[in-house]
């Protein structure tokens, strides 16, 4: 499944004006803002063939994400970030190179200011690197939850505050502009009052921006431009800006953003370490089902705070973007198409997809699922669903055994509860009833020194494999709470038998239901799914190979049966 992206990767057609030479205040004001030496003397541009994508790029940038962000679609997101514009690139050089954090000498060797520099492969790397850090889940993330979270009102006076107060600090910000089909990025460079009027409207303020489109006819930067900035009434929140004919009309959004340190987060020079702006707590949730099913932020100390319906479905796949502990989700509607739920925080990603082979006869769907950076609680409040495939994917440090972050879970039977607890090294099954899953780690492919493989054309190639062909899925059938590890590259089962909630039991081979013992029952087990397998029967018994093919000859028969009896007769004797 692909990461639900929005990137500012729409390639505009270069603003062109006529020679305009005429001072105004605006020009005066923009000059004294630092606007003719502080602008990246390069239009936008997109990598093809005259400018191919530097890989060197690609590969600082995987180095720098997360295990998380790298089990999405690296390569797609980073394509997709690189090869539509450098619009984020440039801003956000700017940005950071007139409020002090990197200085023209760093881009290019003897520049003194940004408008001395000239584009070359080395500086196309620079540009290119800071493109990918839309990339990142915590920008991503940030620039979508101001977006979604804020009315247009609230994004217009915010942008207005972060401009003034810049101003007064002789700094700039990073601003996205998104409107109908139209997706950029600019440096905001400060505000000016006064009076404009653009198609019969009057306006107030005014936004002041370098803009990388802006261009002369030849294709020379021009940097500030009056038509590129953006003109709004204070009175009435409408907004205007020339050069692209946007106006209220075309639904705009803004998000200014004044943070130097989350800016250049992960960027490629004097990269900051932290970040002052609060993104931990933001989560994506995306819903492809019905409208009446409900969902909920759930605060720390339990307040539930529900969205009615996905917000920016244009922008962010029908994704919310909220601030939350956790989140709640009530099914309970007559889909057409299974429902499906994606949640991903700083570290986590879960998907919920509800299977039902059997739907047609059935009258609704019945479910109630809880999310938490640890934990996913599901609940079949009339026992209508039948299967649920859970995928957990993890941040780095989840697992002492990394490379391991990638769980598949296939809860065949929801007539119990199911809380999949994420602990060290493995997953916790726990219910209030019976478990009946079959589980499947996947580990990605490192070389010697533990950065992800590249083939030998030097292009990135992601490898997902099991973690043992014969140790293809972990089945689970029983009554009691499992824990589910990795260890030595195979799957091993623990119980909990003392109850202290350290699951430091190892289930043995032949306890085929996990309950600490070998007896008749699990040879019974073992002949159901002998049978089930000798009828090629659809049905799923949670027996797997790690518990079940005892003699370790890659079947589950009759002899791993007569065997698991006789090693219960050996114990019982011996007991």
């Amino acid at each position: 499944m692909k990461k639900l992206i929005s990137l500012l990767t729409a390639y505009t057609p270069l603003c062109t004006y006529a020679d305009d030479t005429e001072t105004t205040d605006l020009y005066s004001l923009a000059s004294s803002l630092s606007a003719d030496t502080d602008y990246l003397n390069i239009v936008n541009y997109k990598h093809g063939d005259d400018r191919p994508v530097p890989m060197q790029v690609f590969r600082d940038y995987l180095k720098k994400c997360s295990v998380l962000e790298t089990c999405y679609a690296p390569l797609e997101i980073f394509s997709d970030s690189v090869m539509g514009g450098s619009c984020v690139g440039i801003s956000l050089l700017e940005v950071l190179a007139h409020n002090g954090v990197i200085k023209p000498s760093d881009i290019q060797a003897g520049a003194e200011t940004l408008s001395e520099i000239t584009y070359n492969e080395e500086v196309d790397k620079i540009i290119t690197g800071y493109q990918c850090s839309q990339g990142y889940t915590y920008f991503d993330y940030y620039e979508k939850f101001i977006m979604t979270s804020n009315s247009y009102e609230q994004q217009i006076d915010r942008l207005i505050d972060t401009a003034e107060n810049s101003m007064k600090d002789n700094k700039y910000f990073w601003l996205v502009i998104r409107a109908e089909n139209f997706s950029h990025a600019v440096c905001g460079i400060g505000t000016a009052d006064g009076e404009w009027e653009w198609n019969g409207k009057k306006y107030d303020k005014c936004i002041l921006t370098l803009d990388s489109n802006s261009a002369d006819a030849d294709r020379n930067a021009w940097g500030f431009h009056k038509d590129a900035c953006i003109y709004i009434n204070s009175e009435t929140r409408e907004c205007y800006i020339p050069v692209y004919e946007i106006g209220i009309d075309k639904g705009p959004a803004f998000v200014a953003i004044d943070d130097d340190m989350f800016l250049n987060h992960k960027g490629t020079i004097n990269t900051t370490e932290t970040v002052d702006t609060d993104i931990a707590s933001i989560k994506q949730v995306s819903r492809d089902t019905s409208e009446t099913t409900k969902l909920y932020a759930v605060s720390a100390d339990g307040n539930m705070t529900l969205f009615d319906d996905p917000l920016f479905s244009d922008y962010a796949g029908k994704a919310n973007f909220i601030k939350a502990d956790s989140v709640h989700i009530d099914v309970d509607d007559e889909p057409e198409d299974f429902p499906n739920f994606r949640y991903i925080s700083s570290d986590r990603w879960v998907d919920i997809e509800f299977l039902d082979e059997t739907r047609a006869g059935k009258d609704v769907y019945n479910a109630d699922v809880d999310i938490s950076d640890s934990n996913v609680y599901m609940k079949s409040n009339e026992g209508t669903i039948e299967e649920i495939i859970l995928q957990i994917r993890m941040n780095d440090g989840t697992y002492g055994c990394e490379p391991f972050f990638w769980w598949i879970i296939d809860v065949k039977d929801l007539s119990d509860d199911i809380d999949v607890e994420v602990r060290d090294n493995g997953m916790l099954l726990k219910s209030n009833g019976h478990i009946r899953a079959r589980m499947t780690p996947y580990r990605y492919q490192l070389d010697e020194d533990g950065n992800f493989k590249f083939d030998d054309s030097g292009f990135f190639t992601m490898d997902v494999e099991n973690v043992s062909s014969q140790y293809t899925g972990a089945y689970i059938e029983s009554d009691n709470d499992v824990f589910v590890s990795i260890d030595n590259q195979e799957i091993m089962y623990y119980i909990d038998k003392n109850g202290d909630d350290v699951y430091d039991d190892k289930v043995e081979k032949g306890d085929v239901n996990c309950d600490g013992f070998i007896d008749a029952v699990d040879a019974s087990l073992v002949l159901e799914k002998y049978a089930e397998n000798s009828t090629d029967s659809d049905k799923n018994t949670g027996i797997g190979k790690a518990l079940g093919d005892y003699n370790a000859d890659g079947l589950i028969d009759a002899v791993d049966a007569s065997l698991i009896l006789e090693k219960y007769a050996e114990l019982s004797v011996t007991e």
